[in-house]
């Protein structure tokens, strides 16, 4: 059977702003409230969640998460309410591209 797979990448200025993997991260953050939690769920390093993190930060208009380091009283992240839009947004887009994905699948013919 012959089958249309489609992975979504948002570009900015060449780099990649969001993904799945990178909104599966952000989404584990705000779930646990924490960026090594969130990685041990991913199954990625603590660093490259870190990176993702810092990258996405830098790309992004205002920050999309919010870090504190590890200490005394441990450390944390929460999405902030840009991250949360920008979740939102990438969900909305794609539903809609896996939709158009589904129906396609179901068209066509080669």
């Amino acid at each position: 059977m012959i089958e249309i797979e489609c992975h979504i990448n948002i570009r900015k200025n060449g780099a990649i702003y969001l993904n799945h993997q990178k909104t599966s991260l952000l989404n584990e953050i705000n779930h646990r409230g924490s960026l090594s939690s969130a990685a041990k769920q991913l199954k990625i390093s603590y660093q490259h969640a870190w990176n993702m993190i810092d990258e996405m930060n830098s790309i992004a208009p205002q920050p999309l998460v919010i870090k504190q380091r590890g200490g005394i009283n441990g450390g944390g992240a929460q999405l902030s309410v840009y991250g949360k839009g920008v979740i939102k947004e990438f969900n909305y887009i794609e539903a809609h591209v896996i939709a158009l994905v589904q129906k396609l699948n179901v068209e066509i013919t080669l």
